[in-house]
């Protein structure tokens, strides 16, 4: 599958626990994948879980190798490749043709922060990676402080990716108007928000204001859509209705972050919030 293709198709959120793994598979190189690269992505956790080292072995005859390197990319919560050179040819380092491909897709579809790069050679680098940082060890020499640089490296890039979340998070939350915040909180209660009825003038204009901030969560990755599974014979009543009958809007692990940002500059607690929200939805349909 072509990565353009493949890549329109998925969302980027939310990642494995996993680092996929872009190396030669070269004899020589057995040894650091099993006693640095593997044991240094192990030693970091996330979310109580150690991260599982990911990779595809491309001896394999399959038409899928590249699919899988693909969802590999996509899914994992960060790509690491080792370009070590592997011969010379008239004075010149050749790299694997494999991994280099592997990483220009990464540079493409994901975050600078998410991609690193090692070698255990001083040989010049091809000039669209010799402004990246590429980090230098000794997996052979001294493994135990190459699996350290892999460690440390793991759970820098980790950091730098929670602040920038954190920026992001910050940044939708002050982009929310009233409408669009409030209808992010009713999500928080684990019910899914049902879209707005607009059959007559007066719903259309009514529902209006709800309908917009749908479509700003929709647009921030904030909710996402449910649609209600159709049988033939759900269909044949659904088929003169409209969106309301159909779809119904939860939040994401995104919306919920940026909720809990908002009422965080609100001084008020979560369960409090959704505490409110069940009894005005009590309430309502009591009313």
């Amino acid at each position: 599958m072509y990565p353009a293709n493949y890549f329109g198709l998925f969302p980027p959120f939310p990642r494995h626990e996993t680092v996929f793994v872009a190396m030669s598979f070269d004899p020589r190189f057995h040894q650091r994948w099993l006693e640095v690269i593997s044991r240094g992505i192990r030693n970091v956790q996330v979310n109580g879980k150690n991260l599982e080292p990911v990779r595809v072995d491309a001896r394999r005859i399959s038409d899928s190798i590249l699919t899988e390197v693909l969802s590999g990319v996509s899914t994992s919560r960060l790509f690491l490749a080792d370009v070590t050179t592997l011969e010379r040819v008239d004075g010149r380092p050749i790299r694997n043709g494999n991994v280099m491909y592997e990483v220009g897709i990464a540079h493409a579809v994901r975050l600078p922060e998410e991609v690193l790069l090692f070698r255990s050679d001083n040989d010049s680098l091809l000039f669209d990676v010799a402004n990246v940082r590429v980090n230098t060890y000794s997996p052979e020499e001294r493994p135990d402080e190459a699996r350290a640089l892999v460690s440390d490296s793991i759970i820098a890039a980790l950091r730098e990716l929670d602040l920038r979340r954190s920026l992001a998070v910050g940044r939708a939350a002050e982009s929310l108007d009233f409408p669009s915040w409030w209808l992010l909180a009713e999500t928080q209660s684990g019910k899914r928000v049902a879209h707005p009825e607009m059959k007559t003038m007066g719903q259309a204009l009514g529902n209006a204001p709800r309908a917009a901030a749908i479509q700003r969560l929709l647009e921030l990755g904030a909710v996402r859509t449910s649609y209600l599974t159709l049988t033939p014979e759900k269909y044949e009543a659904l088929k003169d209705s409209t969106d309301a009958d159909i779809l119904t809007y939860e939040c994401t692990e995104f919306g919920a972050a940026v909720f809990a940002e908002g009422i965080r500059r609100m001084g008020i607690s979560a369960p409090n919030m959704v505490a409110v929200l069940e009894k005005e939805f009590q309430d309502k349909n009591a009313g």
